[in-house]
């Protein structure tokens, strides 16, 4: 274990308790908290240079200091006046009476703040407002002033000012981590020791460029990055070795059930499903357990391939289970299969929170019994009542929309079942073959035939009624709708729409007439699946709905969805909910009405959109436009997301460190003396800390 932080130099009983509490447990943890940018103090400004709004840091002799009470009640104001041969210059603090007797008339001080430009009877006069001021010392060496200046986010009780002391203090006495990184790896990646990268990080050189250090850029940045990803791709080799050894349930296609499955598909297989498939029915047959992921575009046709990999299963005679999102898709996946294996004498149940009484005793009877070869549903299927009676295939649906947790627990109910977890958030190819580097990848790169395009555009409120003249004409022509809306009920703090509020509005305006119906995330679920089913059955042509349709409610005649506010929705999410239309084989549209309001970088994602119909390059744009920190970012592709890392901007990186976690792994590779035992201490410390990983559990 690394050090831990009772006893470290300015770190206290009460201070060490407070850090420990938002789970800074080491010294190593410590100095990962990195500074957010950097202000470079360097170079005090002559004071007769300083003009009015000027940021600066000062260098001179404090002539004079007082307090006095101010002219409102409760301030108190501390008013100093400083010289450096060049000017004098006023500097003023509020409500900081301490600042007074720290500092003595005659002391030479650094000072940073604003210049303001300050009224008085005899004119105006520039002042320095409430700076930072640190003494002159003889050795010359400040944390604050006179040199490139860290920046933190407040840590615990900890300000910025209160951080930047303390790593001055602790860098200063020499108190480090281990390398944990070997040798001959630090030399071949020219990469510096962690002895260098963390001081220099949080204390930048005096040459030091400051772009570069923005940029994360420096070689200091790149060594903990490459130490970031080198952890992560340890742990997925890890994972994936472990998972190989375990004794799988091992489901053989016969001959006769490539028959049973040509007679339950109603159409044809495109060329990659077909890919997709054979690669699914190799990693079932093999002695290990199948771990993969389906990887494929809005409409590409996973759940089709899902779902003969799973009747496969049931016709050997063994169970699957089929974990979907939200009860709406869970519910028209079961209603799907159902049909698709009508006279079959193959069992489909349906289990979610609204599965009660006869219906629910019956669906765990049969599962437990072995009768039922399908199961279907939600968060439902892996409570604890549910039973398997021979469960060989997991398939697990926007995968990343789960807990670990939850997954794992599923997977638990069978011994070591194959799992295929499936996801249409685009990620760009190659970067998925990296991240998920402890899964075997699939990916739905055709559409199926006679699938257009979506037209995209984007509008503004002026356009509005064409749109609703639009969305008439395509509704008279025997289409359906959507209006798709961000929040459900009013809000005090977004000016937006409610989808309840615009649902009356428009039913009683530009649609009036027309048979439309509301599906939103509070409903409760039987009211949610008569929506679902009317709508299917063409009873509803318009339907007003939130983001509960973003994945899943397949509704072949629909050709239009208007989305509100798009502004307000990132790349991916929008992407998806364009998926919902035109897969019917006709033209499909997806105008996204934006507000006046809205920022240029948001109308440039809008546009990114209408002129990019690949997920995957819609992928490569979001990740480009903000990073790979949030959901549709690392964020679902591993515990807290990277620190420093950016898989996106650092991917050449990435891949280098997945060779390297290979070449380490191997038991030929040359350790120097004490390297291997240092290096497992900091896998072992990786492992924790990435532990909520693995998409499987």
């Amino acid at each position: 274990m690394p050090p831990g932080l009772r006893g470290i130099p300015g770190i206290g009983p009460s201070r060490a308790r407070s850090l420990e509490s938002s789970g800074v447990l080491s010294v190593e943890d410590l100095l990962w908290w990195l500074p957010v940018r950097y202000e470079d103090r360097r170079n005090p400004v002559p004071l007769a240079s300083l003009r009015a709004d000027q940021w600066a840091c000062v260098r001179g002799t404090l002539k004079a200091i007082r307090g006095r009470r101010g002219a409102r009640r409760g301030m108190h104001i501390t008013e100093g006046l400083l010289a450096d041969g060049s000017g004098n210059l006023h500097v003023v603090w509020f409500n900081q009476p301490w600042i007074a007797d720290s500092l003595v008339a005659g002391s030479e001080v650094f000072a940073y703040g604003r210049v303001g430009l300050f009224n008085t009877r005899a004119g105006h006069r520039l002042q320095l407002e409430s700076p930072e001021v640190e003494k002159v010392t003889a050795e010359g060496d400040s944390a604050h002033l006179d040199r490139i200046v860290p920046v933190y986010r407040k840590l615990a009780d900890l300000h910025p000012k209160s951080l930047r002391t303390l790593f001055h203090k602790l860098l200063a006495t020499g108190v480090g981590v281990e390398e944990a990184l070997p040798a001959e790896l630090l030399r071949e990646e020219a990469l510096p020791a962690l002895a260098q990268a963390f001081p220099a990080l949080h204390f930048p050189p005096e040459e030091a460029d400051l772009e570069a250090y923005g940029r994360r850029s420096t070689p200091f940045h790149r060594r903990l990055i490459f130490e970031e990803f080198l952890g992560l791709q340890a742990l997925l080799a890890g994972s994936r070795e472990a998972r190989e050894a375990l004794p799988g349930v091992v489901v053989l296609q016969a001959h006769e059930t490539g028959d049973f499955l040509r007679s339950v598909l109603p159409f044809h297989l495109t060329g990659a499903q077909r890919r997709v498939l054979r690669e699914i029915f190799v990693d079932m047959a093999s002695p290990s357990p199948m771990y993969r992921l389906l990887h494929g575009d809005v409409g590409s046709g996973k759940t089709i391939v899902a779902f003969l990999a799973m009747a496969a299963c049931a016709h050997q005679g063994f169970q699957a289970a089929f974990m979907a999102p939200t009860e709406v898709l869970a519910a028209q996946q079961a209603q799907r299969m159902q049909e698709l294996l009508a006279g079959t004498g193959l069992k489909v149940a349906y289990l979610a929170a609204s599965v009660t009484g006869k219906a629910r005793r019956d669906a765990l009877a049969g599962l437990a019994d072995g009768s039922v070869q399908i199961a279907v549903g939600t968060h439902s299927l892996f409570q604890e009542k549910v039973d398997y009676a021979r469960l060989a295939l997991v398939v697990i649906d926007e995968q990343h929309r789960f807990g670990v947790e939850q997954r794992a627990r599923l997977v638990a109910k069978g011994t070591h079942p194959n799992v295929l977890v499936m996801t249409a958030t685009p990620i760009p190819r190659s970067l998925a073959m990296t991240l998920y580097g402890d899964l075997d990848l699939s990916v739905l790169d055709e559409l199926p035939p006679g699938r257009q395009p979506v037209i995209t555009a984007v509008r503004e409120e002026g356009a509005r009624h064409r749109v609703e003249a639009f969305l008439r004409k395509e509704m008279d022509a025997g289409r359906q709708a959507f209006v798709i809306y961000p929040l459900v009920e009013e809000s005090e703090t977004l000016d937006l729409m409610a989808a309840t509020e615009a649902f009356e509005r428009l039913q009683a305006g530009p649609y009036r007439g027309y048979p439309a119906a509301l599906l939103h995330g509070k409903m409760p679920a039987k009211e949610k699946d008569r929506v679902v089913r009317e709508v299917r059955d063409g009873r509803v042509k318009l339907l007003v709905a939130t983001t509960v349709v973003e994945v899943g409610v397949d509704l072949p005649e629909a050709s239009v969805i208007v989305i509100e506010h798009a502004e307000r929705f990132g790349l991916a999410q929008l992407h998806q909910l364009r998926g919902r239309v035109g897969r019917g084989g006709q033209r499909g549209y997806c105008i996204l009405m934006h507000s006046k309001t809205a920022g240029t970088e948001a109308l440039e994602r809008l546009d990114i959109l209408a002129k990019t119909r690949d997920g995957f390059a819609v992928a490569e744009a979001d990740l480009s436009l903000r990073g790979a920190g949030e959901p549709a970012g690392t964020r679902q592709w591993g515990g807290d997301g990277f620190r420093l890392g950016n898989p996106l901007r650092d991917f050449d990186m990435l891949e280098r460190a997945r060779r390297w976690a290979q070449r380490l792994a191997d038991p030929g590779f040359p350790w120097g003396p004490g390297e291997e035992e240092r290096f497992e201490a900091w896998a072992s410390r990786v492992r924790s800390r990435w532990g909520s990983y693995g998409r499987i559990g």
